[in-house]
């Protein structure tokens, strides 16, 4: 083998080792923290954009994404048919290359991330990655009463 070739193969088995490590480190990184709802803190109301609470002062189910995100289209899946499940609830999918003013100001570090926010644009729910069906509508139905009653 001429030197080009050995220098060929050497790099090809160095991406391919680099390959292997990456995606071993990600996948135990997700699964070290699974995608269940957590509750969290507020967003004063001035600085959630208006386009982004309901109108009627129910709840949205924020879903922040990108066009590289590999696990958006299960998320958007997810939440689509949780709020066509629950009454009261709205899903919006944001594009974070249109508008990446909310990364920082809403502290979105991965994509997807979901957001649960009510008509005074408080956060009231937060997850990332793919969020677990189950848990998720367990996590929302209550705030759906206080939403209503309060609507």
């Amino acid at each position: 083998m001429t030197a080009a070739v050995v220098t060929l193969v050497v790099i090809l088995a160095l991406g391919a080792i680099v390959t292997v490590v990456g995606l071993v480190v990600r996948r135990r990184s997700r699964s070290a923290r699974p995608a269940t709802p957590e509750p969290v803190g507020t967003i004063p109301a001035p600085r959630l954009p208006a386009d982004l609470t309901a109108r009627d002062g129910g709840l949205v189910l924020l879903q922040f994404s990108s066009a590289f995100c590999t696990h958006c289209r299960d998320t958007r899946s997810v939440l689509g048919d949780v709020a066509a499940e629950l009454p009261g609830l709205v899903h919006r999918d944001v594009d974070l290359a249109t508008r990446p003013e909310l990364v920082r100001l809403l502290g979105v570090a991965r994509t997807p991330t979901t957001l649960l926010v009510d008509g005074g644009g408080r956060e009231l729910l937060r997850v990332d990655g793919v969020p677990r069906r189950a848990a998720l509508v367990t996590a929302i139905e209550p705030h759906l009463g206080r939403a209503a009653g309060h609507g």
